[in-house]
Parts: structure tokens; sequence; C-alpha cells
């Protein structure tokens, strides 16, 4: 019964994320909102002092199935040197939760990519986001190159990994 309501919310997430996309995806080639986010380890991220690096946003919070599923695939890309040594930046914005909630989970999951936390939900509303999970890439013009919403398993975390290429390639 207990994965059957999981599949349930799952499921409401996705639709809800489908139905509402129409926003976010306007983005792509435009100038991504600026956001100025505290993170978790007490640091604080600024995305428009990021130009010149590809960013890797993933919008996620620990209530979300669809979301807790794609967070092993950022957790790889945080991990890959090769990316890091290229100036790629991976986020894990969560989505209005609390600082303990947040540490325990990442904590329980050894998950180490850098999560600014934004309790207001305000770089949610920035980018017209109404659905998690939805990934961004912002190019090092610091215009959003890729957005996608929902989780879409191997096929998703691939595409991810191509428009980060991708970005990285462009001059």
């Amino acid at each position: 019964m207990r994965f059957a309501k999981q599949i349930g919310v799952a499921m409401v997430m996705l639709a809800m994320a489908k139905v509402s996309s129409a926003g976010v995806e306007d983005l792509v080639g435009k100038d991504a909102p600026d956001i100025e986010l505290p993170t978790l380890d007490g640091g604080k991220v600024k995305l428009s002092e990021q130009k010149g690096k590809v960013v890797v946003i993933d919008f996620w919070a620990t209530w979300c199935p669809p979301c807790i599923k794609a967070l092993p695939h950022l957790q790889k890309m945080a991990e890959n040197k090769e990316w890091a040594d290229k100036g790629v930046l991976i986020w894990g914005l969560n989505a209005g939760e609390a600082k303990p909630k947040v540490e325990a989970f990442m904590k329980k999951n050894n998950y180490s990519f850098s999560v600014p936390m934004d309790a207001s939900n305000a770089s949610l509303k920035a980018y017209g986001i109404e659905g998690i999970p939805t990934q961004l890439v912002v190019g090092k013009d610091g215009k959003v190159a890729y957005v996608a919403v929902g989780y879409s398993g191997e096929a998703g975390a691939k595409k991810l990994d191509e428009e980060v290429e991708k970005a990285l390639a462009a001059k």
C-alpha cells in the first residue's frame, strides 16, 4: 500500500510538472533569472557570478519521490572531476525545506553536491517552476541552455549529460 501511495504521489507530481512546464521551458535561450541563496554548508551562491561556468540546477525536495530518484545522477555529475576542472557546477536547489531535514537527508544518502536553500521558493517563482523535479543547464553565457521537467530515468540522465557537454563546447 505504501508503494502504491508513493507511485500516486509521483504521478501527481509528474502530471503537475508536465501541465505547468511551459513557463520554465520558455526560458531556453534567454538570460537565466539571477538567484542568490545560502547553501546548506553555510556558504552562499549567486548565479550571476558564475559567468564562464556551466551551472546545472536541479530543483528538488526530500518529500518528492521523483526528485529522490534523480539525485544519485546529480551526485555522479558532482563527482565528475573532468567537468569540475572545466568549470561545471552542480547545484541541488532545495525547494522550501528546513535545513535540519535537508542535512539529515544529505548525510543519510552520502550526497556532497552543493545545496542552495530556497526557504521561500522565490527561485522557483522566478523560473516559473510549478512542479519538481526540474533541471536546468545554464551556459557559460548565463543563458538557459536546457530544461527538463519531471523524472525520466536513465534516458533523462543521458540527455542531461549531453546538454552539459554541449554547453561546455559552446563559445
